[in-house]
């Protein structure tokens, strides 16, 4: 149904309601009030609209804006409650609520909500599901300028891509992609809009028991970004043209080219649930239960498109071309015709969850909850690859080919098992006590098949490797096998009120978090935390609360790098899974200093350490937040509202190149470093990375009764300004012998958001009222997101064949002007 025709549809089916209840309010069996807000508006948007409406739909022209009917019987207690927002535009929503208080209830639900990300430019052609093509004389134009590696030239013994010599010779591709884009690709939008549809019902046939039934349905559609793609790594070596490294070359750059595109992921989801369940609510104890079922369905199994770069498949090579071995770290990478991604594969789950509660002596009271559940999925696998090129013996593309291999089984056999556990006991056996201990478990059981593959496509499609990857010659190959992760999370907490005096209650607390991890290279993780507290209120006009809390988390079991289940650096481990220190406290004033003004004021402070001694990664974080609010009735027609927040963020890593030529003894050299162990990150070439990130944040509003119970202005204005800048450094004071480890400056990033709403109503009579609205919207990024359709040989990752579809510009500036009409009755 056209937009349109459905407005008109909705307007005649609300019109019918208000019809048949004021028809029902007339014979004196229901009375009938409610509230209608129609009008019109029109919008100038200079810059990313998609930004601009990213939850939204603002319509230009005639819009209905709400409606709520609300029908109430007179002799019986019946009731019907009808509500409709933003009619037929992309974030409309309509919800019908009846039945007989006491008796029975019924609730119907249709609800859209947009997500907009941006705009772009795409060379592909959309030809349906999830397959995108481009022309075959397209493909065949850019294979013919195709530049290889044995193509490029060596100045100086080193290749180097984005040096002017290597542009030229990538200049017929540029020129191809970039005519392209200016005449013939597609526009593209990327957003997602969800429709969901509801049904409730609920019974109650005798007193304190009732059983009920919900669906619920929803689909998802439209494209959101994702990105495919590979790399070739240029070794610059001093001296001759680029060979593999030996102790007379020494190692000073690397250089890379990239290939790849930048898609558009189709979603076509369908989810529906259904629950039905039965509870008995007693006085002092209460149970229920439930069972529900969701089906979710992908219409599109997969992601296919072609590679505009080749019309025809082919193999990727190896650093030695055809005298290297197999798995070789390849070059002439991303060469097949036809890529592929699967997407989210459909799934069934079922979840039986029980609650109860009950009062216990000493003003206690027990809560539990208890469900079960499991997923199943039993998708069948795509082929390896769509490179008919590919052989799985080397050299050469040998039979058999992985584009006909055949797979171990036919699909994943998925099922996942849950238990949710939760349970709480509060107590307050005296007036100035209580006590409050909760315990949560989650257990995530895998019990999907663990299956060992012969190998996978890599290097953007285009080479048959046989282990997950490289690791030490010394150490086994990392076998190309699936990981079902399980896991448990345990928590416990505990608090203690005291009420000292009569301002005053002081609060202790404890708790400790417990992770338990299988097929994972990590054991687990254990937290332990205490914390403290107080509320203090003098007077009934102020209140004053503040909290801090410790909590450590150590580690059991974590894989150390340079091993076969860790290929990583030493020293190299992820922040989520490292010892962690926390430090967190939390302060509020709220206050009313004399009877016209309300004072708000908050801070928290927060500080993480990570890692211990570790060398690499995420080490520190800290934050800084403060808020005041206030407002201000300065008579019977103005009041004022004001606040102002300020966040301070720090983020520090430590980050070295790798390199094995420089894992020599020097002053710098320690045991981390030096020996077999694998020392292939040399103190020279550390480098350091500090993020300093503010965010000012201020609000304003006035409400101004111009002409007390008639004309009304209404008006708040909001502004947030973010500036980050990120300091990187060289700690060791001495020059770095990789170039590549050299500390870069990074441009200041900043993001600016400004909103000014203004409403000026006028009320004829107490049900009639019509007015005037302005809002100014400006959202301005600078950062270095901003990426043009087509990069080309303008950075040392000089990406002579990687194709975006340029959407990254999310700055905009808009005004929207409109009028409306709203009515009481």
């Amino acid at each position: 149904m056209k937009r349109k025709s459905f407005r008109y549809a909705a307007v005649s089916m609300l019109a019918t309601a208000i019809a048949c209840g004021t028809a029902l309010a007339e014979s004196g069996k229901a009375t009938i009030h409610g509230e209608v807000n129609a009008g019109i508006q029109q919008t100038k948007l200079d810059g990313a609209n998609g930004k601009f409406q990213e939850y939204r739909d603002i319509e230009e022209g005639v819009v209905l804006n709400d409606v709520r009917v609300k029908v109430n019987g007179a002799e019986t207690p019946y009731y019907l409650d009808l509500k409709a927002k933003d009619v037929s535009q992309d974030d409309e929503s309509y919800a019908v609520k009846g039945g007989v208080h006491g008796k029975y209830n019924f609730g119907l639900l249709y609800d859209k909500t947009p997500h907009n990300f941006s705009d772009g430019k795409l060379i592909l052609n959309h030809v349906g599901g999830g397959v995108f093509r481009v022309a075959d004389p397209i493909q065949s134009a850019l294979q013919a300028n195709e530049v290889l590696r044995s193509g490029r030239v060596a100045s100086g013994g080193i290749i180097n891509p984005a040096d002017a010599t290597n542009q030229a010779l990538d200049a017929g591709m540029v020129n191809i992609v970039n005519n392209l884009y200016s005449n013939s690709a597609n526009p593209v939008k990327y957003g997602l809009k969800r429709n969901k549809t509801g049904f409730s019902f609920d019974f109650a046939p005798v007193e304190d028991v009732k059983v009920w039934t919900k669906v619920n349905s929803e689909k998802r559609t439209g494209t959101r970004r994702i990105n495919q793609g590979t790399y070739e790594r240029f070794t610059a070596n001093a001296g001759t043209s680029p060979v593999p490294l030996t102790s007379g070359n020494v190692h000073l750059v690397d250089y890379f080219l990239v290939a790849g595109v930048e898609l558009p992921e189709v979603i076509d989801y369908r989810t529906t649930t259904m629950s039905v369940g039965a509870g008995v609510y007693k006085k002092k104890w209460l149970a229920d239960a439930e069972y529900t079922f969701t089906n979710f369905e992908n219409k599109i199994n997969s992601l296919v498109w072609d590679n505009p770069f080749r019309l025809t498949s082919a193999q990727a090579s190896g650093a030695g071309n055809a005298t290297a071995a197999l798995g070789d770290n390849g070059f002439n990478r991303g060469r097949s015709a036809l890529g592929q991604i699967t997407l989210s594969p459909d799934s069934k789950s079922h979840d039986i969850s029980l609650n109860g509660s009950v009062e216990l002596p000493l003003h206690s009271r027990f809560t539990g909850n208890v469900s079960y559940g499991w997923v199943t999925q039993d998708e069948a696998f795509d082929p390896y690859t769509l490179n008919s090129a590919i052989g799985t013996t080397f050299p050469g593309a040998g039979a058999p080919f992985a584009s006909t291999l055949a797979l171990p089984q036919g699909s994943l056999n998925g099922e996942v098992a849950t238990l949710f556990q939760s349970y709480q006991l509060t107590s307050k056996p005296t007036d100035s006590l209580a006590v409050t201990a909760r315990y949560r478990y989650y257990d995530y059981n895998n019990k999907s098949d663990n299956i060992t593959f012969p190998g996978y496509a890599a290097f953007g499609d285009s080479y048959w490797r046989t282990e997950r990857a490289d690791v030490s010659a010394s150490l086994t190959d990392i076998p190309v096998r699936n990981e079902a992760l399980s896991f448990t999370r345990q928590n416990a907490e505990i608090s203690v009120d005291y009420h000292v005096l009569k301002p005053l209650t002081l609060i202790v607390e404890g708790f400790w978090e417990d992770w338990d991890r299988e097929q994972l290279r990590i054991d687990g993780t254990t937290e332990f935390g205490v914390g403290g507290g107080f509320v203090y209120q003098p007077a009934r006009s102020t209140k004053l609360k503040g909290n801090y809390r410790y909590s450590h988390r150590a580690v059991d079991g974590y894989k150390p790098g340079n091993s076969s289940e860790s290929p990583e650096a030493i020293g190299l481990q992820n922040y989520d899974w490292a010892d962690r220190n926390r430090q967190k406290a939390d302060l509020r004033l709220q206050t009313t200093p004399i009877q016209a003004v309300t004072v708000g004021l908050s801070g928290q402070y927060l500080k993480d350490e990570f890692g211990g001694e570790n060398r690499f990664g995420l080490k520190q974080n800290d934050s800084v937040t403060g808020a005041i609010d206030v407002n201000y009735a300065m008579s019977d027609r103005v009041s004022i509202y004001a606040s102002y927040a300020k966040d301070y963020r720090k983020g520090f890593m430590q980050s070295a190149a790798k390199d094995d030529v420089f894992n020599a003894v020097s002053s710098l050299d320690d045991a981390f470093t030096t020996g077999a162990a694998g020392g292939n990150f040399n103190p020279f070439n550390y480098w350091n990375s500090s993020i300093y990130e503010k965010v000012d944040t201020v609000g304003l509003g006035v409400s101004f009764q111009v002409i007390p119970e008639k004309l009304t202005l209404n008006t708040n204005y909001n502004v947030s300004y973010s500036k980050m800048d990120v300091n990187t450094y060289n700690p060791n004071g001495v020059p770095t012998k990789l170039s590549n480890a050299t500390a870069q400056d990074w441009n200041t990033i900043t993001n600016k958001y400004q909103e000014l709403k203004a409403d000026l109503g006028y009320s004829f009579t107490r049900n009639l009222k019509a007015g005037v609205t302005y809002m100014y919207e400006l959202f301005m990024q600078d950062d270095f997101t901003q990426t043009g359709a087509y990069t080309a040989g303008n950075t040392y990752e000089n990406s002579t064949k990687y194709l975006y579809t340029g959407a990254n510009n999310f700055s905009y500036d808009a005004h929207v002007f409109g009028a409306y009409v709203n009515y009481k009755f």
